[in-house]
């Protein structure tokens, strides 16, 4: 009976320890804070991050060549 316990306690104390080191291990959310808004070029498709997309009639594009070019083929 004393070894059914002993053996009950050591699980517990296993399931305990495995639990507080996996939380540990755990990698931090700082990638998702550090993370920015990407759009797609209208005419290439490339994406890039908003804050460094030229921005025209409410479309995003990589340059200013391929905001006229985009212009011109409408």
């Amino acid at each position: 009976m004393r070894i059914l316990i002993l053996l009950a306690i050591g699980l517990l104390l296993y399931i305990i320890i495995g639990n507080l080191l996996r939380k540990s291990k755990m990698p931090s959310n700082t990638a998702s804070d550090n993370s920015q808004h990407m759009v797609r070029c209208e005419h290439c498709g490339l994406h890039i991050i908003e804050t460094e997309a030229l921005e025209d009639n409410s479309q995003y594009f990589c340059s200013r060549e391929h905001i006229e070019a985009h212009r011109q083929s409408r």
